[in-house]
């Protein structure tokens, strides 16, 4: 799969790409926590956000520098807060004790009607598409209509926060 800078579909997306410069393949990363929940009382009515899927990840940069051990030097360790709304086709597996996964890669396809129809106003949105690619643990895909950047903040090298989240 080609890969797709997906920054300009995501809410808040800077609050990522302000710390590394460009928006990361999460390679290495660890998914810390995964929340399912049903954000409307009522979700099968026009504007509902439902159902959301909320991850904390924890995300650093690997640099060309070599430690004396011969390990990679790892950099801007960041716990970002994405949230996945108008969640569908969810499919999840291998959650475990470590989820560090090979990358998270995004993708763009026009939004189809599963009975026909669509929108009044004209065609429909774009719907983003995520695969979860594993290292260990968590492997998964899905696609929704919107992705945001609820936060990224400073974490330690075990992906635990240095101050309390914004």
């Amino acid at each position: 799969m080609e890969w797709f800078d997906p920054s300009s579909y995501i809410q808040h997306s800077n609050r990522i790409t302000d710390i590394f410069g460009y928006w990361p393949s999460f390679h290495d990363a660890e998914v810390k926590s995964l929340t399912l929940s049903v954000a409307d009382e009522e979700p099968w009515n026009p504007g509902s956000v439902s159902p959301v899927l909320d991850m904390l990840i924890h995300v650093f940069e690997m640099t060309k520098e070599v430690t004396d051990e011969g390990y990679f030097v790892l950099a801007k360790h960041t716990l970002a807060h994405l949230q996945f709304r108008n969640v569908e086709g969810l499919q999840l597996s291998e959650f475990s004790y470590q989820n560090a996964i090979f990358e998270m890669a995004f993708g763009i396809e026009p939004m189809t009607y599963r009975f026909g129809g669509g929108p009044i106003d004209g065609p429909p949105p774009n719907i983003i598409t995520v695969n979860i690619n594993p290292s260990c643990g968590l492997s998964g895909e899905f696609k929704c209509q919107h992705v945001e950047v609820v936060a990224a903040d400073p974490c330690d090298e075990d992906g635990k926060a240095l101050c309390a989240p914004q």
